[in-house]
């Protein structure tokens, strides 16, 4: 008997107990072993949910959707029919995201969880030590600029006259309020999965992250305010599927530029509000559409391409660890001198 299973002995044991003095001072025992009972086997579901994840995760093969064939998890095309894998979940941390998030797949859920854990910092820990800005439960709502610059906002001065070039890039996982990161996770979770699964890990990443940043330098050139949100990337893959729409063809691809330019001009309606970044936006939209005629679908030809777009994927990913590292180290300094200005 391992020490889980000693220790829920010990447990029924205490419950059965309990359940008996209850029962001899004429109350409900059976009551208290039922919902015992009832709570071991959630428990025991649970650890059995966690056991798969785990598992799934340290394997050593991925399935090829099409001939339901083993193939090692490094494989780009699968080795008995010759089937793109590009889309497939290997083992690794990608695939617990896509299991603790359903529907998401492996780069969309890795960046809505950094999302969501910038939102929490920036809500959790202030810029108060800095300018005395105040936390509460309005926080939630809407934070305040000083925390929003704290924590790698766009803003053109800063960008272009202090050479904070990281200002490009952290605004993109880092949102406003509650609402605003609801709304873009939303969309994201839609969307994210759709490009992830016709172009492969690397390719979406690489275009997120690259419109993200087109929209970003938009709105810091042109425009006066502060910019956060991810929305310039979600835009950029918007672009993105709508060229890839009419470069697919087809009743699918028909449905696709429609669909996408219904919501792409819904979205530019509301960027027409106060507040709302229509720069970035537009920003955005525009790489995305660029980046739909050069970058190539589906899977790769040979392994000399997977290589080229694995380094690419890489070099982005690097960028962005920078960017936030630059972000921790100096993201304060912004407002020690706009406070002194």
């Amino acid at each position: 008997m391992d020490e889980g299973d000693s220790g829920t002995g010990l447990l029924d044991r205490l419950v059965d107990l309990l359940a008996r003095g209850l029962d001899a001072l004429g109350l409900n025992g059976t009551r208290l072993r039922w919902r015992w009972n009832a709570r071991r086997r959630d428990l025991g579901e649970a650890g059995l949910r966690t056991a798969v994840i785990a598992r799934s995760a340290r394997g050593r093969f991925k399935m090829c959707p099409s001939c339901r064939a083993l193939v090692p998890k490094s494989a780009w095309t699968c080795t008995e029919c010759g089937a793109g894998l590009a889309s497939v979940r290997a083992p690794g941390v990608g695939r617990i995201v896509a299991n603790v998030l359903p529907g998401a797949t492996a780069a969309t859920g890795a960046i809505f969880l950094v999302n969501g854990l910038l939102f929490l910092l920036s809500v959790l820990a202030p810029a108060a030590a800095v300018d005395g800005a105040t936390a509460g439960a309005s926080r939630v709502i809407s934070l305040d600029i000083a925390t929003l610059l704290r924590y790698g906002a766009g803003f053109g001065p800063l960008t272009f006259k202090l050479g904070e070039w990281w200002r490009l890039v952290t605004p993109i996982f880092l949102h406003g309020g509650l609402l605003h990161i609801g709304f873009n996770s939303m969309v994201l979770l839609q969307l994210g999965p759709l490009v992830e699964e016709e172009y492969g890990t690397e390719r979406f990443f690489l275009v997120y992250l690259v419109t993200g940043i087109t929209g970003n330098l938009a709105s810091q050139l042109l425009g006066t305010r502060p910019t956060v949100g991810a929305s310039s990337a979600i835009l950029g893959l918007m672009g993105l599927l709508l060229v890839y729409g009419f470069r697919r063809g087809g009743v699918f691809g028909q449905n696709l530029r429609s669909a996408i330019g219904r919501y792409a001009i819904y979205v530019f309606i509301f960027s027409l509000l106060p507040g709302v970044d229509f720069l970035s936006h537009a920003g955005g939209f525009a790489g995305g559409c660029l980046l739909g005629l050069v970058v190539p679908p589906g899977p790769f030809r040979n392994r000399a391409t997977a290589v080229l777009w694995e380094g690419l994927a890489l070099a982005a990913l690097l960028l962005l660890l920078g960017a936030f590292f630059m972000m921790a180290r100096h993201g304060a300094d912004a407002l020690r001198l706009l406070r002194a200005s």
